[in-house]
């Protein structure tokens, strides 16, 4: 077990119990919990099962001059989103990476995908269940 990535692990459940927190700390209805939820398992399968029709996908914007005149408006449109909403895209980009650096390490060790995928799916949502539960903690 020595090979096993506990520390980017820890890092991906520390992410989103930050996160939850943050739901949490909003007081916001079921449905928003219900679209986390959904957010944090379609995240977990780009970055796993789906990688490869994910990149194969993203790599056919960059074929043409119009491939790469979408992308630079949609990458503007993404600044944008992110200038506008700082506060809850960067516990977004924290889970995101979070979850890439899990998704490396287990990579490197050689662990499959459907793995991998169980794997990050069950600690993201450990995390959000964790802070959920946790009474009394609040984010400042």
């Amino acid at each position: 077990m020595r090979n096993f990535p506990w520390f980017s692990i820890l890092l991906l459940l520390l992410a989103n119990i930050a996160f939850g927190l943050f739901l949490r700390d909003l007081d916001l209805s079921g449905w928003v919990w219900t679209a986390a939820i959904a957010y944090i398992a379609f995240e977990c399968s780009i970055l796993s099962i789906f990688w490869t029709p994910f990149y194969r996908f993203i790599m056919i914007g960059f074929n043409s001059d119009v491939g790469y005149s979408l992308t630079a408006l949609l990458a503007a449109s993404l600044a944008v989103v992110i200038v506008a909403w700082v506060n809850i895209t960067s516990y977004f980009l924290v889970m995101l990476a979070a979850a890439l650096l899990v998704r490396v390490d287990l990579f490197t060790r050689r662990i499959g995908t459907l793995l991998s995928f169980i794997l990050l799916l069950a600690v993201s949502w450990l995390g959000l269940t964790i802070s959920w539960l946790m009474p009394g903690l609040h984010i400042s």
